[in-house]
């Protein structure tokens, strides 16, 4: 099968063409993600990430304590960069189920934060 010269440059002008507006998107998702990731706040799919040390520090938890229930698989995680990232509905969810082994007040001022994101 042989390809004239026209159909070959149409067709490559609409590969390239479509290669920019690609990669025109990937410049703004890669623009919004260091604005976000700039406040201070990371976020994936518009959902807001904690890593290990906020979770610690805000839920008064222990480095170990979170450990476990990442291990027994009660609160997934991400990795990236040797970092391990949570879900914010995966953090309310594992409060929601297991709230009674929580520090009420931290658990109560996370929850406040998250509803009234202005801090």
């Amino acid at each position: 099968m042989e390809l004239d010269r026209e159909t070959f440059e149409r067709t490559m002008a609409a590969v390239t063409e479509r290669l920019d507006r690609q990669e025109q998107m990937i410049r703004l998702l890669v623009d919004e993600l260091k604005e976000r990731h700039s406040e201070g706040k990371l976020y994936i799919r518009g959902e807001r990430m904690y890593d290990s040390k906020e979770l610690e520090r805000m839920l008064l938890m222990g480095k170990r304590t979170l450990q476990r229930y990442r291990t027994t698989g009660e609160l997934p995680y991400l990795k990236l960069h040797r970092n391990a990232y949570y879900r914010e509905s995966d953090v309310v969810r594992l409060i929601t189920e297991k709230g009674k082994y929580f520090n009420k007040k931290a658990t109560g001022d996370f929850l406040a934060q998250i509803n009234n994101p202005i801090h």
